[in-house]
């Protein structure tokens, strides 16, 4: 006699995804208007032709520890959005006057680095991304580990 083994709906999930411990790199970096508006219209490719960030995307790029998806590599998402901001005294803004506070249009960009990654090569990322920012006080996050979900 023989028996035929059946999966259920919950194991066949669990079976078509898995998880990967990633840490996520969040970068707030600023933009012209143009290119904030260009974007909020579908215009992705201003990303390319906006000339603050190419230095940011030449780290991503040329960072393989970030944005590693097996088949994909220099993986990044963006968001638009505002950052606000008051400079004081002793501080040298890029946008804005001392005591004043200032509206910055932003992007922000969310990669990952493998959780396994060393502090070393975390630090070094992140100096990077620090070195290309045009902000005298970059908002970088890194986040503790979390899981990614993806196909099995």
């Amino acid at each position: 006699m023989s028996t035929t083994m059946t999966s259920t709906p919950h194991e066949q999930a669990c079976a078509a995804a898995r998880r990967r411990p990633v840490r996520a790199i969040k970068v707030y970096w600023p933009v012209s208007r143009q290119t904030l508006a260009a974007m909020a219209a579908g215009d992705v490719a201003a990303l390319e032709a906006d000339p603050s960030l190419g230095e940011l995307l030449h780290v991503l790029e040329t960072s393989p520890e970030v944005g590693d998806f097996g088949l994909y590599t220099d993986v990044f998402e963006v968001g638009i959005g505002a950052e606000g901001f008051t400079a004081v005294h002793g501080a040298t803004p890029t946008l804005g006057a001392i005591g004043a506070r200032s509206l910055s249009p932003t992007l922000t960009f969310t990669t990952y680095i493998d959780a396994s990654a060393t502090d070393d090569e975390v630090s070094w990322v992140l100096s990077r991304i620090m070195d290309a920012h045009p902000w005298e006080v970059p908002v970088i996050e890194l986040s503790a580990p979390l899981d990614l979900v993806l196909r099995a």
